[in-house]
């Protein structure tokens, strides 16, 4: 009796004390998951000063599927953060300032009027930008050596493009004429830097290539002169796809002239145009766009 006894005492003293072993572990996680929680919204607060509100919802996403999900109240507060950066992006949105190919050929009649080496480089930013969708990162890094002119078509080799999964980079291609001002300031330009720098966009000492930065900065600048203000070098590369798609080019051709990704990156882009809902269009419209090609 006494050792049944003895035993029943002991096996009670064991559930009492994994009882209570449970209960502190619950609680010391339950302490955890707060101070992590409450660690998190910190950070994702922090970072709401610098990233836009897409990058958060995705910091917060891969937090809660490490994590096996949020509290309520730190759910609460994460998309509370997540709106109150949305409102804020649509506050400071701008609209978009439209570049045409007008645009660049007034560009380029200012530089055809002048003799100014800088006017010469701005232009040829204009039109290399436009017509193959540059992005100012991509401007910056293009060498001579990569820029060549044969049977009236031009190639450009973006070294460092976003759709170049291989890193051998990407060739996009245009038509000119040859004797035309394209043809004429990419000569007289290249004349000018005398082949003291590889790459096209320059200082004009030629000492050294031009930042991205620099790029973006002398874009504004020259559309800004042209009437253009509060343009940016971006505007280059949205007027040059939705040029392309407004005189018939497909999707995919202009989806790999620019190099871009997908073809939903690229939608976003673009404007709605009658060509590409099936509306004819006048003869008069028609000889216009023929004469922007030229």
């Amino acid at each position: 009796m006494l050792g049944r006894h003895h035993e029943a005492r002991i096996s009670k003293s064991i559930y009492v004390s994994r009882q209570r072993t449970t209960r502190e572990i619950r609680g010391f996680l339950r302490r955890s998951f707060q101070w992590m929680s409450r660690r998190f919204l910190l950070y994702l607060l922090d970072r709401a000063k610098k990233i836009g509100s897409s990058a958060l919802a995705k910091i917060s996403a891969a937090y809660q599927t490490a994590n096996e999900g949020i509290s309520t109240i730190g759910a609460s507060f994460v998309s509370n953060i997540i709106k109150s950066k949305r409102r804020e992006e649509s506050l400071l949105k701008k609209e978009v300032v439209k570049v045409t190919m007008e645009d660049v050929q007034k560009i380029t009649m200012l530089a055809m009027k002048e003799d100014s080496p800088e006017r010469d480089r701005d232009a040829l930013l204009a039109i290399l930008s436009f017509n193959v969708m540059l992005r100012a990162s991509e401007a910056a890094e293009i060498k001579w050596a990569g820029v060549t002119q044969k049977d009236g078509m031009i190639e450009v080799h973006v070294e460092k493009a976003k759709n170049d999964q291989l890193r051998l980079g990407r060739s996009s291609f245009f038509n000119y004429e040859p004797g035309s001002d394209a043809d004429i300031l990419m000569c007289r330009w290249r004349l000018r830097t005398k082949g003291k720098c590889p790459y096209v966009f320059s200082h004009l000492d030629g000492s050294k290539k031009l930042s991205k930065q620099a790029i973006s900065t002398l874009s504004t600048k020259m559309l800004a002169a042209i009437g253009k203000s509060g343009a940016t070098h971006h505007c280059f590369r949205r007027g040059g796809a939705n040029h392309m798609r407004r005189i018939g080019h497909s999707m995919e051709e202009i989806q790999c002239r620019g190099r871009w990704r997908s073809a939903a990156g690229l939608q976003r882009y673009l404007t709605d145009v009658p060509t590409v809902q099936g509306c004819l269009q006048s003869q008069a419209e028609s000889d216009d766009e023929d004469d922007e090609e030229k």
